[in-house]
């Protein structure tokens, strides 16, 4: 049920709503959404409760709003990928370096309390995952049939893609290592574009 609600046509948001939902984030990823009232909000937007009202039944209306607005972003990703404009390798570079871009701040409690007390919302971001998942499969298939890749089994890597995304929203997974969702993706984009040995470490044997 939760997802054919996503899937439905959205309303597009006016200016004001994406002034609003891009300055409410900084303060959903420092306090989490559970504790804070709509009068907490209000004042953090320096609105009346009843302005935020006239847009919004509830707060988690506006959550759910501000999680699509920041998902809708982030499909910018699957934009660079299939960018002809941009050499082919440098494409997945520029949409890795976008995303951990995008992801600036997001923290353990943010995605603790989004999965833990607005499941109907955290069901847009199983959907996204999914969606990614696709786009990479067919950005590894591309690259493969131009020779950009060598042939490899693209479900089994976009199944490791989405192995470690589900591990790098994982809110216990961050609070372990200390370290924030902007920065976990960081890394494994490095890991993956780079790779984990020195070239100078490669050998080969017959």
């Amino acid at each position: 049920m939760g997802r054919k609600a996503i899937n439905k046509k959205r309303k597009p948001l006016n200016t004001k709503q994406q002034k609003w939902l891009g300055e409410v984030m900084p303060y959903f990823y420092e306090n989490g959404m559970r504790k804070p009232t709509m009068d907490d909000i209000a004042e953090q937007l320096n609105l009346t409760k009843a302005t935020i009202y006239n847009y919004y039944s509830s707060k988690e209306d506006l959550i759910h709003d501000a999680l699509w607005f920041k998902l809708v972003e982030l499909e910018k990703f699957r934009d660079l990928l299939f960018d002809d404009s941009i050499e082919f390798t440098e494409r997945y570079y520029k949409g890795a370096q976008f995303f951990t871009k995008s992801l600036k701040g997001m923290s353990a409690l943010y995605l603790e309390d989004l999965k833990n007390y607005f499941p109907k919302t955290w069901a847009a971001v199983d959907l996204f995952r999914e969606k990614s998942a696709e786009n990479i499969k067919t950005y590894y298939q591309a690259g493969i049939n131009k020779g950009v890749f060598r042939d490899f089994n693209v479900d089994m890597m976009a199944e490791t893609d989405l192995f470690f995304f589900d591990m790098m929203i994982d809110a216990k997974f961050l609070r372990k290592n200390n370290i924030t969702v902007e920065e976990a993706f960081a890394q494994y984009f490095k890991m993956k574009f780079y790779g984990v040995l020195a070239v100078e470490k490669l050998t080969f044997s017959n």
